[in-house]
């Protein structure tokens, strides 16, 4: 289909555009140039008019999750992709795929409709740990790593401990401070150039990053337990890292009725899939997020027990409104207030580059047609920031029209990365270990998933 999307303002910082009038056209699943010939004009009416949302961290499809859903007050894979559609949303990422459990997370992702999806591959440093400490091995693990990235059909790599610590003492020799192995990791990183991702922790903001560019700091809020830590993400920023915010909502953890989740997935500790609500660490992230100027924090929530789907639009509102603040947290906390072209680059710019979509989170000609209208008046650029869209393409079809899901069987599929990386011998030796047992690792053929390398 050729169409038209006349009379919206167009907001796509990537571009330059900060709320311009301008027309739009796609072709099939791209945006063009302009088209002489179109089959619909689609009416924007002074909206705004931005690209898909993408979600850093979706927590949709982490092991553990399925139990909360048997029991009640979880919402069900298609409530979520429906959600996030009606939010303007067209990409999810899961942030917590592990080598035991690539087939689960990829059967709960394929079970997400209308949105597309990814995940990182968590990795335990306890697995590679005496590689670690050769510099001689490190290409050899570098390139272990890239083959396992590819079969387990993961986005990207993600540590949630960065350091290995043995509970038994006979261990004890093979462990590795938190500072030293940032150090290896950050070598390692730099000969595979790559960007890893590291769960934000006071032990992480404690330590002295040796090259912030190679590390993404996840999900700052839940580790921002001390002022300190908080001038400690500041300093990563500003000193050219990226990091997503993990805001959290104090009261989602509240009235609930929900009991401490914790799942062993192999590491030193269990992801705590349900922490206590932390009013002080959520007022921290806020106020991090509202005293960075630059451009390398990106919006993310803090997991699905702190910051569910639905909230967003809540979240948002503190971001760019500071009577919204006021009334939810007794405080403006900042003046700031964040103006339309910043969400946009919170939320869509910034995530597409973290995931490494070429073609995602933007508006300009030759991109995928994602893109979402909301109905947000001229002048209306801070302090009103947008809840559901009024409209929502996806690769050109449109899914959302008058605020009504229409398309919830458009198509859809899981992103993964092609790494073209070899066995090695040290992927043998690895594999005599239950945690990279090769029936843990690869994705069984059988899944009924639409895969899109990159």
């Amino acid at each position: 289909m050729r169409l038209k999307i006349s009379g919206g303002r167009l907001f796509d910082p990537a571009c330059g555009w900060h709320g311009e009038a301008r027309d739009l056209y796609i072709e099939g699943r791209r945006i063009v140039p302009r088209l002489s010939r179109v089959d619909r004009v689609m009416e924007a009416k002074g909206g705004s008019v931005v690209a898909g949302g993408i979600d850093l961290r979706g927590q949709v499809a982490t092991y553990g999750l399925h139990f909360r859903r048997a029991g009640g007050g979880m919402p069900s894979p298609q409530d979520l992709g429906e959600t996030y559609a009606g939010l303007g949303y067209t990409h999810v990422h899961e942030p917590f795929l592990t080598l035991y459990t690539a087939n689960y997370v990829h059967r709960q992702l394929a079970a997400l409709p209308v949105v597309d999806t990814s995940a990182s591959l968590v990795l335990n440093l306890r697995d590679l740990d005496l590689w670690l400490q050769s510099p001689e091995h490190l290409p050899a693990v570098g390139e272990t790593l890239q083959f396992l990235l590819e079969r387990t059909r993961s986005l990207n790599l993600r540590l949630v401990e960065p350091f290995v610590q043995y509970r038994q003492t006979y261990y004890a020799p093979r462990s590795i401070a938190t500072a030293r192995a940032l150090e290896i990791l950050a070598e390692l990183a730099r000969g595979q150039k790559l960007t890893l991702a590291l769960e934000a922790s006071p032990e992480v903001l404690g330590a002295d990053l040796p090259e912030p560019q190679v590390f993404h700091l996840a999900a700052l809020g839940p580790a921002l337990v001390a002022d300190e830590l908080l001038a400690a993400a500041l300093t990563h920023l500003e000193k050219g890292g990226t990091a997503d915010m993990g805001l959290m909502d104090p009261g989602r953890g509240q009235g609930l009725g929900v009991p401490g989740i914790q799942v062993d997935l192999g590491w030193f500790r269990p992801l705590n899939l349900c922490p206590a609500p932390d009013e002080a660490a959520a007022r921290r992230a806020l106020s991090l997020a509202l005293a960075y100027q630059g451009d390398g924090l990106a919006f993310s929530g803090a997991g699905i027990f702190q910051a569910q789907v639905q909230d967003y639009p809540r979240l948002f509102a503190w971001l760019g409104d500071r009577s919204a603040r006021l009334q939810d947290w007794g405080e403006e906390l900042d003046s700031r207030e964040y103006s339309l072209s910043q969400w946009v680059w919170a939320t869509r710019n910034l995530p597409a580059r973290l995931l490494g979509f070429q073609d995602r989170g933007r508006l300009c000609p030759g991109a995928r047609a994602d893109v979402a209208i909301y109905d947000l008046a001229p002048g209306a650029d801070r302090g009103k920031f947008p809840g559901r869209c009024r409209t929502l393409l996806k690769a050109g079809e449109v899914v959302v029209e008058d605020y009504c899901l229409v398309k919830p069987e458009v198509a859809r599929a899981t992103y993964w990365r092609q790494t073209g990386a070899a066995a090695t011998a040290l992927l043998q030796d690895l594999c005599q270990y239950r945690s990279l047992r090769p029936e843990n690792l690869w994705v069984q053929p059988e899944l009924e998933v639409t895969w899109e390398k990159i």
